[in-house]
């Protein structure tokens, strides 16, 4: 899970996330346009965790799925 400076302007405010697999050697390769919104996105049924401050990103990620909803 993580959150950037899209999180709340063209992005959903609490959290995404993106599924990493260990590859050879241990290495890992991010890849953001696999971001995809948590449940809690979708309804107020569900409930998300936040995302530590270590994946808070001070950086825009515009890849991956963006809001699930047309903003007023």
């Amino acid at each position: 899970m993580f959150t950037d400076e899209t999180s709340g302007v063209t992005t959903y405010a609490a959290n995404r996330s993106v599924t990493v697999t260990p590859g050879p050697y241990g290495t890992v390769v991010l890849d953001f346009n696999r971001a995809t919104n948590l449940p809690c996105a979708y309804t107020e049924f569900a409930t998300c965790p936040l995302p530590p401050p270590e994946n808070r990103l001070p950086v825009a990620v515009e890849a991956g799925e963006q809001y699930p909803f047309e903003r007023d």
